[in-house]
């Protein structure tokens, strides 16, 4: 995304942040939106054959055909047509504050969970409070996941949490036996890990063709931000004050936590060239054997067991091991947790069908199904928990998620701060490639950058 586009969308999200802010309620097109929030919705039988438009982002190798798999039983069931449209995650912010400020978009869109905020303040979607409780409400999830239907000074629902993931260590098993590496201890501290890559860096191939050590996306991934924050947060920084007004992302903290992704690159553990590619395009170096390690998500579990997935290689099929996020020094590690939530539009002219439709997608058993197609974890708790017993790597993924997962703060200026540190991560990370071996005031220099910039975001939002 260009800056100036950047700079665009800031000034408009901002400006219509104030406005929503400002006012004390509203109408659109004359209805009472509290009113009929609050209404009893339709019968499901009664809303046949209406059809609900549904906005997916890249969810899995075959993201429409697998959602509509999973629609078409509710589709037979209540004759409500569902429209699935795929919207890329690289364009996805953009289309979707469009729809929201102008009125013209589908009925329900899938948002990312640190992106609810900032949708919810443009004022185009519908306040769900008094719907969920046909869905059990916030008792139904862990806190931390209905947190991120909320936005923080706002008495509402914006969302529903729909799936979840985190991210955590993936290891080729064969490769670590070639290096001499036991498993069990080779990822349990940054020492440690650090320790690993030297080991694997002496490991040139495995079964006659190059393989490097560890490999991550640079400024190309939209999700930049997740891949470093861990680090941040076990060095003890913050990506915000506690009262979520000012950025702490320069703290000295921060640095070191920057620095500590920044060694592996300068001390040649982190392929540059990995620093090149998207975070799908370091995804498939790994699938396809020419990476030991990398950190990614339950999909890539998943995918393995998909033969149609031809990204993969033998070898990197038949040895994937998984592993939690290494600690810092005082503590077990932490890891971005994430996944989607469900919005509904206020424009919809079919709000009522597209309830049913997110109420459908909110049952316990669709939600163990369309994860599994995904390689997600449900949003939901009693699935979520019975998806972490179904071997020991999904076990690993549960644990990361109900003891290592952070996110960030539900604020709706959160995306355009995420913006900001993501593009002077990836300069620093661009540096470190370059350069090598970075200095604690090259890289405070960037994180001055990014904190200045966030500070005029929040500053302008709340002035």
């Amino acid at each position: 995304m260009s800056r100036s586009r950047v700079t665009a969308l800031v000034a408009v999200a901002l400006t219509v942040l104030s406005m929503v802010l400002a006012a004390c309620g509203g109408d659109d097109g004359g209805t009472n939106d509290k009113a009929q929030a609050n209404d009893k919705p339709a019968e499901a039988k009664s809303l046949k054959g209406q059809t609900v438009r549904l906005w997916i982002m890249n969810n899995g190798p075959k993201p429409v055909a697998d959602t509509e798999r999973i629609v078409a039983p509710f589709e037979q069931k209540t004759g409500i047509k569902v429209k699935v449209e795929l919207v890329g995650w690289d364009v996805q912010l953009d289309r979707i504050r469009n729809a929201a400020v102008s009125g013209e978009g589908p009925d329900v869109t899938q948002a990312g969970t640190t992106q609810v905020p900032f949708f919810a303040a443009l004022g185009g979607f519908e306040d769900l409070k008094g719907r969920v409780g046909d869905i059990g409400g916030a008792g139904a999830y862990a806190p931390g996941i209905w947190k991120t239907s909320q936005v923080e000074g706002q008495d509402g629902t914006w969302g529903v949490p729909w799936f979840t993931e985190a991210r955590t260590i993936y290891y080729r098993k064969d490769a670590l036996k070639a290096a001499g590496v036991d498993p069990a201890t080779a990822f349990e501290s940054q020492a440690a890990l650090k320790a690993t890559l030297e080991k694997l860096k002496a490991v040139k191939e495995i079964g006659g063709k190059p393989i490097a050590p560890f490999g991550g996306p640079g400024k190309k991934a939209y999700d930049l931000v997740h891949n470093l924050m861990p680090w941040v947060w076990d060095a003890g920084g913050a990506e915000l004050s506690e009262d979520n007004k000012t950025s702490t992302i320069n703290s000295p903290q921060a640095v070191q936590g920057v620095k500590f992704a920044t060694d592996l690159v300068g001390a040649g553990l982190w392929d540059k060239s990995m620093l090149e590619r998207d975070g799908q395009q370091v995804e498939d170096q790994f699938k396809g054997g020419r990476l030991a390690v990398f950190i990614g998500g339950p999909w890539v579990l998943q995918s393995s067991k998909r033969a149609e997935d031809d990204t993969w290689s033998d070898a990197a099929r038949k040895n994937i091991g998984v592993a939690s996020m290494p600690g810092g020094d005082s503590n077990k590690g932490y890891t971005f947790i994430g996944g989607s939530n469900l919005m509904v539009f206020k424009s919809s002219q079919h709000k009522d069908a597209a309830w049913e439709l997110v109420k459908y997608l909110s049952q316990d058993d669709v939600q163990t199904d369309y994860a599994g197609l995904m390689g997600m974890f449900p949003a939901r708790l009693k699935p979520q928990e019975a998806e972490g017993t179904v071997d020991a790597d999904h076990e690993a993924f549960y644990a990361a998620i109900k003891d290592q997962g952070r996110s960030y703060a539900p604020i709706a200026q959160w995306a355009q701060v995420e913006n900001a540190y993501k593009n002077q991560f990836g300069q620093i990370l661009d540096k470190a490639a370059g350069k090598g071996q970075l200095s604690d005031a090259d890289i405070k220099a960037q994180l001055d950058k990014a904190a200045k910039e966030a500070d005029g975001l929040l500053s302008q939002a709340t002035s």
